[in-house]
């Protein structure tokens, strides 16, 4: 799924990574980590959009963890889906 995180400020990828998994985490523990196994595929720095992968099994829970976030390195932000596919190359276009 590709995403958009709104916020005054900006962030590396590391920080968004760190922020998606403690927000699963917080929802659905360890256990719901693992099921939902979410991997960052890329993310833009400057445009501060990126694409998430995971079980599409789970993916209302992916869905609900990104919009759990609502701070990032203690900064206000929220990420907002912008497009769900099967295929990265289709988020991409």
């Amino acid at each position: 799924m590709s995403f958009s995180i709104f916020s005054d400020g900006v962030f590396n990828e590391k920080e968004v990574q760190d922020a998606v998994m403690e927000s699963i985490l917080q929802l659905y523990g360890l256990k719901g980590l693992s099921l939902i196994a979410p991997t960052l595929i890329e993310f833009d720095e400057k445009d501060q959009r990126g694409i998430i992968r995971c079980n599409h099994s789970y993916l209302r829970l992916m869905r609900a963890s990104l919009a759990y976030v609502t701070s990032i390195r203690g900064s206000g932000a929220s990420i907002i889906v912008k497009k769900v596919s099967g295929t990265i190359k289709s988020l991409k276009s």
